[in-house]
């Protein structure tokens, strides 16, 4: 049935990173980050001419969201068989056609000319370490801290605009160097449950 993740919304925006340690969630302020980059982010969004094709702003992420095209077969992202009062997550297999600009315009990923895309997890594993939150986000439902009603579906198209603090942190990343929002347009072409229970602790 998958890996199932409780409380998304806990792990994904809460106050701390779940993977920093003490020390060094002392050091990354994640509100001052956040708080630093909308401007910056605001001011992007301007200087594309975005606000004209329908973008919204999450306020608890900071995240820049337009929906390009809905898709068209709904996912069930959520475990139907859990206790009452608690809300789990399937971890999802994704094939996507994307590409990642700085807000220089630079791009430093993309894999739309590649012949053969493969599925990728959304959520870290123990043989996978997942995407990066801007992207879980951006995929499960809104009822459980992501950005769209029903989360993305089959068919989808969607550019997301993100703080750093969802993105890669204060971590490099090839050309992405550390506190780098990023701008992402992404295409869904299909997804899918990953396969094999794996219980989180």
């Amino acid at each position: 049935m998958g890996r199932f993740y409780t409380f998304l919304f806990i792990l994904i925006i809460g106050l701390a990173a779940s993977s920093c340690d003490k020390d060094e969630v002392d050091v990354y302020d994640r509100q001052a980050v956040l708080e630093r980059e909308a401007p910056l982010l605001s001011a992007y969004v301007t200087s594309k001419e975005l606000a004209n094709d329908s973008i919204k702003l999450q306020q608890e992420t900071g995240i820049w969201y337009a929906v390009i095209d809905s898709g068209d077969v709904a996912v069930d992202y959520l475990d139907t068989v859990s206790t009452p009062g608690e809300v789990r997550l399937k971890n999802m297999q994704v094939k996507v056609k994307y590409t990642g600009r700085l807000l220089d315009s630079t791009v430093f990923e993309q894999n739309a000319n590649m012949d053969s895309i493969p599925y990728i997890a959304l959520l870290p594993s123990e043989t996978a370490p997942g995407q990066i939150q801007a992207w879980q986000l951006a995929f499960y439902p809104k009822s459980v801290g992501g950005l769209l009603e029903g989360g993305l579906k089959k068919g989808a198209k969607i550019r997301i605009i993100t703080p750093s603090v969802f993105g890669y942190q204060n971590r490099s990343y090839g050309l992405v160097k550390e506190n780098s929002p990023l701008d992402y347009e992404i295409q869904v072409l299909d997804i899918k449950e990953v396969n094999g229970p794996n219980k989180v602790d």
